[in-house]
């Protein structure tokens, strides 16, 4: 009787490793945590749309809660890992515009895990970026958000906002002041915007007015780095002239690009030696 027992116990634990799970003393269903791959680094990964369709256990769990993303397993993370070194970046606040790496020894998400994640923010365009800067510039867990260029927010952020009107579109704030409802329809399309500060829409907007791009330096959670630039928070648009807040455009929908180099590397630029991948969530 003992043997059997003993057997079935046996039993029941190589089932339940082969079927990945792990299961905490409340019962939480845990995946199995997998190192990533090698082939995430030195090549240049585009996350479309992170938002618009997240899982069943990503969703945040109000207007203001976080979503969090692994940069290594360049997906969403599970709200129940919070409190874990499983993701890389929390995308938070005021329309999800402030970004914060994974810090555990630090107040934040991330608090009391072995996490040691930071990030810092450079007054340059993501191309022209080669170099993993000091580990003295980083900050942790290190936060960026609303840049002071509108105006409003902080040095070096990602993002720029408009306010009530858009001094990005003159051609389209013209007609702010139309008594005409239907122009008006349009105009409130454009306003209270927020544009991210990606090269491109920094080239687009150069006639317009004169724009600095950002580039986020981050430290994962892991240890690893990541160059990072964002490129919109509206579903399904990159054209920085076609965004806007319209019925049916979900926003805050996060699109970026990056790249991963391994820690104790000093250089992103000459590594960058594998395919571009694009992974729409």
């Amino acid at each position: 009787m003992i043997v059997r027992m003993i057997y079935c116990l046996m039993v029941a634990v190589v089932l339940c490793s082969a079927c990945g799970k792990v299961y905490d003393l409340n019962g939480v269903d845990w995946e199995a945590d997998v190192p990533p791959s090698d082939s995430v680094f030195n090549r240049e990964i585009q996350i479309l749309n992170l938002g618009a369709h997240l899982p069943d256990g990503h969703q945040p769990l109000d207007d203001t809660d976080p979503m969090f993303f692994s940069l290594e397993r360049f997906g969403s993370i599970g709200i129940g890992y919070r409190s874990t070194d499983r993701w890389d970046l929390a995308f938070s606040g005021m329309a999800r515009a402030n970004i914060t790496a994974n810090n555990g020894a630090k107040s934040g998400f991330g608090y009391g895990t072995s996490a040691v994640g930071g990030l810092v923010v450079l007054d340059a365009a993501f191309d022209d970026v080669t170099e993993i800067p000091d580990d003295s510039q980083f900050k942790y867990p290190g936060q960026t958000g609303l840049d002071d260029q509108g105006a409003f927010g902080q040095p070096l952020g990602h993002v720029v906002y408009t306010f009530e009107g858009n001094f990005l579109r003159p051609d389209i704030m013209k007609d702010i002041d139309n008594p005409d409802p239907a122009i008006q329809v349009q105009v409130n399309k454009y306003r209270h915007m927020i544009y991210c500060l990606s090269q491109e829409t920094v080239k687009t907007f150069k006639s317009v007015r004169t724009l600095r791009p950002r580039t986020i330096i981050i430290k994962t959670a892991k240890g690893n780095y990541a160059k990072m630039e964002t490129q919109s928070l509206y579903d399904g648009i990159m054209d920085a002239m076609q965004m806007r807040r319209d019925k049916g455009i979900k926003m805050p929908v996060y699109s970026f690009r990056y790249v991963l180099a391994k820690a104790g590397e000093k250089r992103f630029g000459f590594m960058v030696n594998r395919p571009k991948i694009t992974v729409t969530l």
